[in-house]
């Protein structure tokens, strides 16, 4: 009897559960998956095709941008010339003005 009082009950481990408390199972490991050579090269080669038809795309739209910006600012610093000239002119002649004397 005295045996019968140490005795541990019987432990319920299985291969989702690796003994404690029934509540939480331990889940089996996951094993990792080899996918097929086929689908890597496709994979890589439409990730390659998309990023050509991305850069064939963007590339020159990006040239057309560059080339306007340079001839806005070039056509930008000529109306500037043309303003300061007016003016300088302008202040010429209110100093032309101002120094005739009133009859």
């Amino acid at each position: 009897m005295a045996t019968a009082k140490n005795a541990k009950p019987a432990s319920r481990q299985s291969a989702n559960n690796r003994g404690g408390d029934d509540r939480y199972p331990i889940p089996p490991p996951t094993l990792p998956s080899n996918p097929t050579n086929d689908n890597n090269e496709m994979g890589f080669l439409i990730a390659f095709l998309s990023m050509v038809v991305v850069f064939g795309l963007l590339l020159p739209i990006l040239a057309m941008m560059y080339f306007d910006i340079l001839e806005t600012k070039q056509e930008t610093k000529r109306q500037q010339e043309v303003m300061q000239r007016l003016i300088n002119k302008t202040k010429e002649e209110d100093d032309s003005n101002s120094r005739v004397t009133p009859r």
